[in-house]
């Protein structure tokens, strides 16, 4: 994700705990939050309109990622490399990220919420059988100068309103043609894309030159806004064919993240910069 950019440099950088045996997290629908007023949209684009759209396929699709200036939105993310749901709230600053990682060695599910700012970040861990990290189960409160991620950003929010990167999906595309009303098919290059975005590690590794040349639809709603995008992974040695869908929805409606209060939230303790992240100097 991060506005590239430079999307969710922070949330999605964050990996499961390192505890021996784990697998790839899988996501996990987001916990219910307060209701939010709806914010306001364009009109639907009218079929006059679109008919005299003199863009692109391409310039249509690149035209419908979603902005720092866009409305508050979901997110879902299936795929190898970062299964993740959420909420971007992109003209407030907010982001919030759910996950859930199934380990061995002892055997536990984690479930996990990031919520950033543009000044704050907290981290709440749940754990079934519970006590199983033996961290607060309140919101921690992070210091975004010692969970920095790799580039050395912050942990903080940055500008995450494409945390699926159908940006550089697109960017990278050739052959993009409209095949009806809202809907497109191309051919993408994610061979420089890096692990994590769409692709992981393991899969770019397997699918060598493949990774150049991958198959993706994708689907916009009647105001121009991407919806679905899915990429077409195929088999490559042990790797077998898959897909990576990325999923935003409930533009201008979904229900803003809920900050946690002075009551709700501790001081991390210095254990979570080990366990979390691309810990640094603390």
């Amino acid at each position: 994700m991060i506005s590239r950019p430079a999307r969710f440099a922070g949330l999605v950088a964050v990996p499961a705990l390192t505890a021996g045996g784990c697998t790839s997290p899988v996501s996990a629908p987001a916990a219910s939050a307060p209701a939010a007023a709806s914010q306001p949209s364009a009109p639907p684009a009218s079929p006059s309109a679109a008919a005299s759209d003199s863009r692109t396929p391409l310039q249509i699709l690149q035209a419908g990622v979603p902005t720092e200036s866009s409305p508050i939105h979901r997110f879902s993310i299936k795929s190898a490399g970062r299964p993740e749901t959420g909420v971007v709230d992109a003209r407030d600053k907010i982001a919030e990220i759910d996950g859930v990682g199934h380990y061995t060695n002892p055997t536990y599910t984690e479930t996990t919420r990031i919520l950033l700012t543009r000044n704050k970040s907290w981290l709440k861990v749940r754990t079934t059988p519970a006590g199983m990290t033996g961290l607060p189960t309140k919101w921690m409160a992070l210091d975004p100068q010692k969970l920095k991620l790799e580039n050395g950003t912050p942990f903080l929010y940055v500008a995450e309103s494409d945390p699926g990167y159908t940006e550089q999906v697109f960017d990278n595309s050739s052959d993009v043609e409209q095949t009806s009303p809202g809907h497109f098919e191309g051919v993408t290059d994610l061979s420089d894309t890096g692990a994590g975005k769409i692709l992981s590690a393991g899969q770019l590794k397997a699918l060598g030159d493949k990774a150049d040349h991958l198959a993706y639809t994708a689907v916009l709603d009647g105001q121009g806004r991407v919806t679905t995008t899915t990429v077409r992974i195929p088999a490559a040695g042990k790797l077998k064919a898959s897909t990576a869908v990325i999923t935003y929805d409930q533009y201008g409606t979904a229900a803003k993240p809920k900050l946690p209060t002075a009551a709700e939230q501790v001081k991390a303790p210095s254990v979570v910069y080990d366990m979390y992240g691309y810990a640094t100097d603390h």
